[in-house]
């Protein structure tokens, strides 16, 4: 995802760092297995970042003894470690702004990040993959830069903003309030959903109204969790069905919990493209697998859901991992 925006030694790195965020401390070895590096590279990409000042303000930090390899972090600093290590990318700088200003041109890229047209080239190369994931294109040959479902573009805009500029405090007012801006920025540059009214084919969720540009900020409203999302009886009671048989949550957390999962369904049922801004491919999914096989069973076209959003297990177990623990029991360094 957002991830393959990263200058290489910054990719790196931030493997290591995944990896870490498993297993910490952990052999040197077994991370130059997972990321297909010799020990002598591995290593010298650690003693770099810790020789940079740069690096060091992102509160990230390695140590090496022996055999084995740590991270020093706080969970406020892992949580703006992708953002600050985009922040130095320019093909990252480059996407911003391009959805900052619709209309600029290739000629006008090259100049301001005084880049070759060679390398401007490769660089949009890169973003490829990650604009295709949510069904988007960027061309200069017509106008606007980047194409797509008006939709899709507040969405992944949305995601870019959370990156760019990442909030102090997460919860629902902050993205309710998030995605308003976004909204009213592309209204402000002529895109506009008041005269294209029409009601989007969901399934999981069937929304109940035309959507326009009013109507999709109450949409938002119940996404975030603002307001209430209306389902069929049928299907609340699938999904709870599921979490009462697969957690052992009490009730309050299992009725806090189904309904974040509806508004998480119901927003991967509308949109393309994952919620998450970078998946950790080590991170192992356990817990959450009898809830996927449930929901799968008792939950209409979620099958549909879970194949153009893979990554609603991730979520699953993360969500479950919040609602199992107490609110102190949170770790100031994460290091074993």
């Amino acid at each position: 995802m957002f991830d393959i925006l990263l200058e290489k030694q910054d990719k790196i790195i931030f493997r290591v760092f995944q990896y870490l965020q498993i297993k910490n401390p952990c052999p040197l070895k077994e991370i130059t297995i997972h990321l297909g590096l010799s020990l002598k590279s591995l290593k010298r990409y650690i003693f770099i970042w810790q020789q940079s000042d740069s690096n060091a303000s992102m509160g990230i930090s390695f140590y090496i003894k022996g055999p084995k390899i740590t991270a020093i972090y706080s969970p406020e600093d892992a949580n703006l470690f992708l953002s600050s290590l985009l922040a130095r990318s320019f093909s990252f700088q480059i996407l911003v702004k391009i959805i900052e200003n619709p209309f600029c041109t290739f000629k006008k890229l090259e100049n301001e990040f005084y880049l070759s047209k060679a390398t401007m080239q490769r660089r949009m190369q890169k973003m490829k993959p990650l604009l295709s994931s949510y069904d988007l294109t960027v061309s200069f040959t017509s106008a606007p830069t980047l194409k797509g479902n008006e939709l899709q573009i507040r969405y992944f805009s949305l995601l870019v903003s959370l990156l760019y500029d990442p909030p102090f405090t997460h919860n629902k007012q902050m993205l309710y309030e998030r995605y308003k801006e976004v909204q009213q920025y592309r209204n402000s540059q002529g895109f506009l959903l008041s005269k294209a009214v029409f009601t989007p084919t969901t399934k999981y969720y069937p929304i109940p109204f035309q959507i326009n540009d009013t109507s999709l900020l109450f949409l938002w409203k119940q996404f975030s969790g603002i307001e209430n999302i209306w389902l069929k009886p049928s299907l609340t009671s699938g999904l709870d069905f599921a979490l009462h048989a697969h957690t052992e949550l009490n009730e309050l957390k299992l009725i806090s919990l189904s309904q974040k999962l509806h508004r998480l369904h119901s927003l991967c049922d509308l949109y393309s493209g994952s919620f998450l801004f970078t998946y950790n491919p080590f991170f192992f999914v356990k817990d959450a697998k009898r809830l996927t096989q449930s929901f799968t069973k008792l939950l209409p076209n979620y099958q549909q859901i879970l194949t153009t959003h893979p990554e609603l297990p991730y979520f699953y177990e993360k969500l479950l991992q919040y609602e199992s623990s107490s609110k102190n029991s949170s770790q100031i360094i994460a290091e074993d």
